[in-house]
């Protein structure tokens, strides 16, 4: 039996099911028609064919992260992101989390949850039939580490080794970061500025801080590791505005714009008028900074097919070539 409160280390089911072109969904079945028997999907690259990916950060959680006070859940009401995005398969990935309590934290930590990320993705495409389909993803705060560390596992790949991994960075179009720092600055480290997002929830014990500290090394290099791919990806890195609330009556500017927004050239920021909780729980489709959230993101799965169909060509090229010289 898991710990209350604990979230394993899986994926939430797709929130919605895909709807076919008269707008049933895939597994309805009209009263009275002959059943059908199941067809492979195949890859058919065309708008909104693809899979959105959300990942939660510190103490984060995978249906609530995404949920305003109002009950609204932007990824899976079905008038909110599933009507923009209609054949967008949306999963919201969890994991385990929490920096603090007395009685379990998880020892696993940012990098090693980014290739367990793609282990669960890889297998739940695999066994869809579904892995070359276009992928956008949505990171909240330290969540856009984590897909960070995924996308460069995922490259690092070869055949003879975890290749079954490789096409999710293959068949990556896109990042959406919320609120993710991607750098330290003006004096502040990035294990500083990971203390920083921990600060929001509680009163962090000393564990907790050490062993975020202890991180900033690897976060500096993650750095380097991850400019080597960030432009084979469209990416958009929204920002927040205001201060977050914290214990003790204190406001703090969690994640700062110089840090957010990254050092990506072709990257595109996105102003969003909340704060660092807030930034990803938007109330209803009139929420102003939801309407820019979702126009990004609809966007970018309009294009997304084009794009990953050319990668699986290159991919399928160096494939067969190297098979070629093998043989030789």
């Amino acid at each position: 039996m898991s710990e209350p409160g604990h979230q394993k280390k899986s994926f939430f089911n797709k929130l919605l099911r895909s709807k076919d072109k008269t707008g049933k969904k895939k597994d309805e079945q009209e009263e009275g028609e002959p059943s059908q028997p199941p067809v492979q999907e195949p890859i058919v690259y065309h708008p909104y064919g693809l899979n959105i990916v959300a990942v939660h950060g510190l103490n984060g959680h995978r249906e609530n992260t995404w949920k305003a006070d109002n009950g609204v859940s932007w990824l899976e009401d079905e008038d909110m992101l599933p009507e923009k995005i209609p054949n967008a398969r949306i999963f919201v990935w969890g994991y385990d989390a929490r920096t603090h309590g007395n009685d379990y934290m998880s020892e696993a930590y940012l990098h090693q949850h980014g290739s367990q990320l793609v282990s669960e993705l890889a297998d739940e495409r695999r066994l869809d039939g579904t892995s070359k389909r276009p992928i956008i993803f949505i990171g909240h705060s330290l969540g856009g580490i984590v897909i960070k560390s995924a996308l460069i596992h995922s490259n690092a790949t070869h055949a003879g080794h975890l290749s079954h991994h490789r096409p999710v960075k293959v068949s990556t179009y896109g990042i959406l970061f919320m609120g993710t720092p991607h750098s330290g600055g003006e004096g502040v480290t990035m294990g500083q500025i990971a203390q920083s997002v921990a600060s929001i929830f509680v009163h962090t014990n000393d564990r907790v801080l050490q062993h975020l500290q202890k991180q900033s090394e690897w976060l500096s290099k993650q750095k380097d590791d991850y400019a080597s791919i960030m432009r084979d990806f469209v990416t958009k890195f929204g920002w927040e505005v205001y201060a977050t609330p914290l214990f003790g009556g204190l406001s703090k500017l969690i994640v700062p714009q110089w840090s957010a927004i990254g050092w990506q050239d072709n990257a595109e920021p996105v102003q969003i008028m909340a704060n660092h909780i807030t930034m990803v729980k938007f109330r209803g489709k009139d929420d102003p900074e939801y309407n820019k959230v979702w126009k990004k993101l609809a966007i970018m799965a309009q294009e997304a097919g084009e794009k990953i169909e050319r990668n699986w060509q290159v991919e399928e090229g160096q494939i067969a070539g190297a098979a070629s010289l093998n043989n030789s």
